[in-house]
């Protein structure tokens, strides 16, 4: 009876461990293990040379025909169900293997159920060098009137204090403020840094210098230069939506953060959160991934939080409805509002009259985060654990899941403070492991 219970929780533990280890590179490995059958390889050749075509419309019968068989034979390989992630290595090379499963027996890209990219956990190291912090502010007035309040400013302090921050930060400002020739500035250099700034950057850095709460014009002025738009938003002349949408369909990036932005983003009027699929984090993500993209989005004044596009829909002719709806992905888009607006909620909350400073940017926020079949989980954690006097964390296996966000309590004299506690999966399941076998033999 022990040996085979021990045989299967083996096997189980090589399946989570392979699987956390495969989404690292994606695309890439399951193409990787693809290439050690050839039948499988063949295939997926066979929808190279479709994708090549633009599809399978080009083709005579019998080649259509062939597409087809390629594709749906491929439907039960893990090359079907890949993703790539933002920033990754080779991310265009994962992103090129996406598509040529995609986009060859898929009439167009533009569907709302899939989106190329894996949606990212919020990363481990959410806690902020307050220490660092305290002594630049403590270098500012002592006394700031409530009305004075910049927290656009205080976020670019913040971002100074890390060391990820301040790079990207150093690099996108290089590329995109500095004038490459009496022309202008290097357009490209200046969205990839972008890019590179939201994809590397934790999300408790840059989210505050992203969506910032303003009251005043000053402080949505300073919001809306973050991205630096005259260089990476603006241009001499706006051209219409759907010319800038073909030049987003062209490269691969682009079209697919765009993708995954009308996936996470989609709003919807039956859902209290306005969002389909019921996600702000991912929402948010998506949103910061088009920045450095023909599609970057920013703040449109400095006398509101609307956002758009720099593009129009006059002369659209009878595209006009077609261009407006994408448009309005942008300019009226009820879950992308609201998950703004419930982020910076939750940022003022832990910013007001606070004695003690909150701990992260994420905690408590009505984030869903989806478990590895795609399905949501609320990362909410209806658990109190106690903490002992000395911050040591102990948790309860029983309530412990992979991946997900605990909230903990920790007690110091009179005071109890709230924070979360981020646990690698991996980490996890190897001790779910242990303490199974232990209690087994």
């Amino acid at each position: 009876m022990l040996l085979p219970t021990i045989s299967l929780l083996l096997r189980l533990l090589d399946y989570v461990l392979t699987s956390e280890i495969a989404t690292q590179d994606g695309c890439l490995s399951a193409l990787t293990q693809c290439s050690l059958d050839p039948e499988c390889i063949r295939k997926f050749r066979t929808l190279l040379r479709c994708t090549a075509h633009h599809g399978v419309e080009p083709f005579r019968l019998a080649a259509r025909n062939e597409c087809l068989t390629a594709a749906l034979g491929l439907q039960a390989n893990q090359l079907y169900a890949c993703k790539c992630q933002r920033g990754m290595k080779k991310e265009k090379n994962c992103l090129r293997i996406y598509w040529t499963m995609h986009q060859s027996h898929v009439t167009g890209y533009d569907d709302l159920e899939t989106s190329p990219y894996e949606y990212s956990m919020p990363g481990s190291s959410l806690v902020l060098d307050y220490g660092r912090l305290a002594s630049l502010v403590s270098e500012g007035p002592k006394v700031q009137a409530p009305s004075k309040v910049n927290h656009c400013l205080d976020a670019a302090q913040m971002c100074n204090v890390d060391d990820t921050c301040k790079l990207f930060r150093t690099e996108y400002a290089k590329y995109c403020l500095k004038p490459a020739s009496r022309y202008g500035c290097n357009r490209l250099k200046c969205r990839k840094s972008l890019r590179r700034f939201f994809d590397f950057v934790p999300e408790e850095y840059k989210y505050p210098f992203l969506f910032c709460p303003c009251k005043d014009s000053a402080c949505a002025e300073r919001r809306r230069q973050t991205i630096v738009p005259t260089c990476s938003f603006e241009e001499p002349e706006k051209q219409n939506c759907l010319s800038l949408q073909d030049a987003c369909k062209t490269d691969l990036i682009c079209k697919s953060r765009l993708v995954d932005f009308q996936t996470n983003c989609q709003p919807s009027p039956r859902s209290a959160s306005s969002c389909f699929r019921e996600n702000y984090n991912a929402c948010l993500q998506s949103y910061t991934g088009l920045i450095g993209t023909a599609l970057t989005p920013n703040y449109v004044s400095n006398t509101s939080s609307n956002i758009s596009i720099w593009c129009t829909c006059v002369n659209s002719g009878n595209q006009r409805e077609e261009c407006e709806v994408l448009l309005n992905l942008f300019t009226s888009n009820n879950c992308l509002r609201n998950s703004i607006l419930s982020y910076t909620k939750s940022l003022l909350f832990h910013l007001s009259d606070s004695k003690e400073p909150a701990l992260t940017f994420t905690q408590h926020l009505p984030f869903n985060f989806p478990d590895k079949d795609g399905s949501s989980v609320d990362a909410k954690l209806k658990a109190n654990q106690d903490c002992d006097p000395g911050s040591k964390l102990k948790v309860s296996q029983k309530v412990l899941l992979p991946g997900k966000t605990t909230d903990c309590k920790v007690n110091s004299g009179t005071a109890t403070q709230s924070f979360s506690v981020t646990v690698p999966c991996t980490i996890t399941s190897l001790y779910i492991f242990m303490t199974i076998t232990e209690n087994s033999i």
